[in-house]
């Protein structure tokens, strides 16, 4: 019973959610905007981990992304993430940004670990020139290729958005702390470059995740 348990169980209905298939061991999710998501469940990780260890791959328009990822109790972590990814794919999972992309991103990230107590980010992520839209209205804003970074240097993870061809130029600068405690600055630079984010230079945010 176990083994034929349907993916539904683990991803409810959602507005993202355009479709899904197989059992919780071996599934796919469709998500809006084309892309589908399809896992397949690792019993040894699992073991060893304490938690549902998976293998997983992302494919779409524009996307072919994959890596391993663990869910236990209090959070997630992903793994050798790499691939391309069409920025779409984040809009539809944070549909609360107040801004849509047009563009293609390239990934390569280590580790990725959301909720618990060792959050932390471990890698970077380039995009394509692109363009993006604020979602209260106003005009598509071109936008140059650009890096993200993200190093764990003891129990905060730093964060830095710049250029792609001006690496030394920082746009939007960030910091993640072990506990999930979340702070965004936009320094004057990339207030002039990315106006869509809607954030004033200088101005900073802080949270939890």
């Amino acid at each position: 019973m176990v083994a034929m348990m349907p993916a539904g169980v683990a991803f409810s209905n959602r507005p993202w959610r355009t479709g899904i298939a197989g059992t919780v061991w071996n599934g796919e999710v469709g998500i809006a905007g084309g892309t589908k998501v399809e896992w397949n469940w690792a019993p040894l990780r699992s073991l060893t981990s304490l938690g549902f260890a998976m293998d997983w791959k992302a494919t779409g328009p524009d996307t072919d992304l994959g890596g391993r990822g663990l869910v236990r109790f209090g959070g997630t972590v992903l793994d050798k993430v790499s691939g391309s990814a069409h920025a779409s794919l984040l809009q539809a999972l944070q549909p609360n940004l107040p801004f849509t992309c047009d563009l293609v991103t390239q990934s390569e990230f280590d580790r990725i670990a959301i909720g618990g107590s060792d959050q932390m980010i471990a890698g970077k992520l380039t995009t394509d020139p692109g363009t993006c839209t604020p979602k209260g209205g106003g005009a598509a804003v071109p936008v140059p290729s650009l890096l993200l970074t993200a190093e764990k240097i003891g129990t905060t993870t730093r964060i830095r958005i710049a250029p792609a061809t001006q690496r030394l130029q920082t746009l939007i600068e960030a910091t993640l702390t072990e506990d999930g405690a979340l702070t965004v600055r936009m320094t004057n630079e990339g207030a002039r470059v990315l106006p869509f984010v809607g954030m004033p230079a200088g101005a900073s945010i802080s949270g939890v995740i």
